[in-house]
């Protein structure tokens, strides 16, 4: 899969905004603030149908109230968006593939897209909150049926949230049969993510050290464990026992205090847990190792190779990573933004300079 053109129109700060992309290497060169991450975005978007960014509605510009996107594929294929906001101030998103339309990205019309983000550089030592997102993320894009289910697992979160917070509203027994029947589809979806999450982190341990390595020039040991307060055998009723005995508890404090949205992801170099010992070279090449192991797991699963997206990602890097990592890439094609490159990179791209 290779783009060949992104359009905008009422994009974030593009008026109206069209170019070409190089089917190996684009740079896309420019000052802060000139937009080229939202060009970046707008790409993303046509590809999966979200913003890495924020809400929806921010992709619109001030001034307007409707934003159209589109994007041509090397093959022919013409892809377009638009959102529009309502009277009601609502947005309504609208995408149209081969002439054909729908209000959300189909699954199977999604294409496969790494994003590397000078953020997830230092997400080792951020929030377990941000490393659940990082994993999650990859896990959606990687299966869209994981995505399916952590959406019906957040709804039911909240719904179950806000029963929680009308217990002194509603008579006990009716409380507590609610409460139940939330518990079981609850147990149910968390059974299936923390399953995948597992899964996720095995197959994270079976590569993720040689790419690290590779990336390092010298050998080490990365790994990476799912942990949660809940073990693993019999999991859904542990957590069902877990969730009736907190109930009282979670009442007052408003939210559900087991599940998978409370869980985290742990790596370790060398033996040593990173976010304590790990220096900010080697967390920056963990994640570039993980970036790397989508790539090739998003080959091997949609048998062609992701468009690779590098938001502002070597200004984090030195020289030495900086040329591995696109020696990594070769055969991909891929679209950097960046301040200012090295001249060895600009001989051998398409270069877009955006200006204030």
């Amino acid at each position: 899969m290779r783009v060949s053109e992104i359009r905008l129109r009422n994009v974030r700060s593009y008026d109206l905004f069209a170019a070409k992309l190089n089917s190996e290497l684009t740079l896309l060169l420019g000052r802060n603030g000139t937009g080229k991450t939202t060009l970046l975005e707008g790409i993303y978007y046509l590809c999966q149908g979200t913003s890495f960014r924020g809400r929806d509605r921010e992709m619109i510009a001030h001034d307007s109230t409707r934003a159209e996107l589109a994007l041509n594929l090397q093959d022919g294929q013409l892809r377009r968006a638009s959102l529009q906001q309502t009277p009601e101030d609502t947005i309504k998103k609208s995408f149209t593939i081969d002439d054909k339309n729908s209000q959300r990205l189909l699954a199977r019309h999604r294409l496969p897209i790494v994003l590397f983000e000078p953020d997830e550089l230092r997400l080792i030592s951020s929030s377990p909150e941000r490393r659940r997102r990082f994993f999650d993320g990859i896990l959606s894009r990687l299966y869209p049926g994981y995505a399916t289910v952590l959406t019906r697992y957040q709804r039911t979160l909240l719904q179950r949230n806000e029963l929680l917070k009308r217990r002194e509203e509603m008579p006990a027994s009716t409380w507590e049969d609610q409460l139940f029947v939330w518990d079981l589809k609850f147990a149910e979806l968390a059974l299936e993510i923390t399953r995948q999450r597992r899964e996720f982190a095995m197959t994270s341990n079976a590569q993720l050290s040689q790419l690290y390595s590779q990336m390092a020039d010298s050998e080490h040991r990365v790994m990476v464990s799912y942990h949660s307060p809940i073990n693993d055998d019999n999991y859904q009723q542990r957590l069902l026992d877990t969730l009736h005995r907190e109930r009282i508890a979670d009442s007052y404090r408003g939210y559900t205090s087991a599940g998978p949205h409370r869980d985290d992801f742990l790596l370790t170099l060398d033996g040593h847990l990173a976010s304590e010992t790990a220096s900010r070279g080697e967390m920056r090449t963990i994640m570039l190792a993980y970036k790397l192991l989508e790539v090739a797991l998003q080959r091997e699963i949609y048998d062609t190779p992701p468009l690779v997206l590098l938001d502002d990602v070597f200004s984090e890097l030195d020289a030495v990573r900086e040329n591995r990592l696109m020696s990594a890439l070769a055969g991909h094609q891929t679209i950097i933004t960046a301040t200012d490159l090295r001249d060895d990179l600009k001989s051998r791209a398409t270069i877009i300079t955006l200006e204030d």
